[in-house]
């Protein structure tokens, strides 16, 4: 039976949400967060709720209640909504295959590697290097004073010279290289910077302005207001509000393929509830890949773990999600029909200790229980 969305219609995950923004008695896991539901059983407009502060000193200028407009880092949200994106509008305009070698458009790629490989995370690249300390070495002083030209050819002078760590189809391993990869492979066949690139070809196209990269020209002590703070970052000596909390992003300029989107609980839902109803035609984002066996990853999103899901037992396995670092999330639940995203900056001030990280699943089982009394999820 249905419920009146007049009446509170997720009280369970509001009352969850509240007591994981208390600092005193309570471990604070986040400042605040924004929850944003949609569902094609109430397809007009999207469930919200906020709660929270922007930034922990809360009688400062810089700190506000949480809002549906507060922006959010994004962070690996970045992976699926920009970069697996646009190489999706490229593979629709046949500028590029699922199977296209990487070496044909990026020599300085190992051959073999296939654009698959890079968006599954199977490509044999690491995880992750601190490319940002050698960028810093090249450019000593305010690194923020650097053209963004000049710290984006050394960043991709060095991530191209980086050589894979085992075969591709090998093994799985989440990787910032590969994806940063695949933004430069983006920027090589259309001849222009990702941020703009994602402004033309996604943002613009699905009436997603308030999504957007923020370009690094300023000192990170230039904090803004409208965004919510993350790191009190030691190298940057200051809190971010406003910058890349990523340290290889921000060292490159603010924007990358694996990071650097900002935007607000409302474009991130618009975005999974205009995913849900156009990427029926690409199979290949919904279904896991075959190699190596027993990796939960598709082309660019990732599935729900067969045990001890972060999204817990509520929502069917018929789902792609995926995570960002400072706090942030998005599942889209194809056999509900439901989009699911949560916003947090879980990073403000510091990024340990995790206590998200087993907060999830308890959240997303009371969004379900939540969804369940509402009737829009079996």
């Amino acid at each position: 039976m249905s419920k009146n969305l007049d009446q509170d219609p997720l009280p369970e995950v509001s009352a969850l949400l509240s007591t994981l923004i208390v600092g005193d008695t309570t471990p604070r896991v986040a400042p605040g967060f924004a929850l944003g539901i949609w569902s094609e059983h109430h397809p007009g407009t999207p469930l919200f709720e906020v709660t929270g502060v922007t930034r922990i000193a809360e009688s400062s200028p810089l700190s506000a209640p949480v809002t549906v407009d507060t922006f959010y880092d994004l962070a690996s949200l970045t992976k699926v909504m920009v970069t697996t994106s646009l190489i999706s509008v490229l593979v629709d305009r046949g500028s590029l295959a699922w199977d296209t070698p990487v070496h044909s458009i990026l020599p300085q790629v190992p051959p073999g590697i296939l654009v698959r490989h890079l968006l599954s995370h199977t490509s044999g690249y690491a995880a992750w290097k601190p490319f940002f300390e050698d960028i810093r070495a090249a450019f000593p002083g305010d690194l923020w004073k650097v053209s963004f030209g000049d710290r984006q050819r050394k960043m991709r002078e060095q991530v191209l010279a980086t050589v894979p760590e085992s075969a591709p189809g090998e093994k799985g391993v989440y990787s910032d290289i590969g994806f940063l990869i695949l933004g430069f492979l983006i920027e090589e066949i259309l001849g222009r910077p990702l941020d703009e690139a994602a402004f033309s070809l996604i943002f613009e196209p699905m009436h997603l302005e308030g999504l957007h990269f923020s370009r690094i020209s300023r000192s990170p002590d230039q904090a803004d207001p409208r965004y919510a703070a993350t790191e009190n970052c030691p190298w940057r000596k200051s809190v971010l509000q406003g910058q890349v909390h990523d340290d290889n992003a921000w060292a490159m300029g603010g924007v990358a393929g694996h990071a650097g989107l900002f935007g607000t609980i409302k474009d991130v839902v618009n975005f999974g509830a205009q995913f849900l109803s156009t990427a029926v035609g690409h199979e290949a984002l919904w279904t896991r890949v075959s190699a190596p066996p027993g990796w939960s990853r598709t082309l660019g999103w990732d599935t729900p773990a067969s045990e001890g899901s972060s999204i817990g037992s509520m929502f069917s396995r018929h789902c792609v999600g995926h995570f960002g670092f400072t706090g942030t999330s998005l599942w889209i639940d194809r056999r509900n029909r439901v989009v699911v995203a949560l916003l947090s900056n879980r990073v403000h001030p510091a990024r340990e200790p995790n206590l998200l990280k087993d907060a999830r699943a308890k959240i997303h089982e009371a969004i379900g229980r939540d969804l369940k009394s509402l009737g829009w999820i079996e």
